[in-house]
């Protein structure tokens, strides 16, 4: 494991991690599961009150777990390292918040 602190390029290092964990006890949008599923960078994140859970479909794109339960974060982190990962899938899945289908969903909204 490295804890490499400050670098240049993060989307380098998402691309080459084994998994990416956000472990917030609340969030707004957290864009940064959005820039590692982008990378085909596995998930784990709490499903604290915010963005997360759309963004992973309700763990259909990576595990969710309660805020403050460090055994089911734990327990996620390694059976999601056990499985094989489908970057094209993550991928996909990032590409639905880009600014193409974001633009449609505020005309959709601003038109009603």
């Amino acid at each position: 494991m490295q804890l490499p602190g400050f670098v240049e390029d993060v989307p380098a290092c998402m691309a080459r991690a084994a998994l990416f964990v956000l472990s917030s006890r609340w969030d707004g949008l957290p864009g940064v599961i959005i820039e590692a599923l982008a990378m085909g960078c596995p998930v784990v994140s709490t499903d604290c009150p915010g963005g997360a859970r759309e963004i992973l479909a309700g763990g259909r794109f990576g595990r969710l777990v309660p805020p403050g339960d460090e055994a089911a974060l734990a327990s996620a982190m390694l059976a999601t390292l056990d499985e094989p990962r489908d970057e094209d899938v993550l991928r996909r899945r990032a590409a639905d918040f880009s600014l193409a289908p974001a633009v449609a969903r505020y005309r959709q909204v601003l038109e009603v």
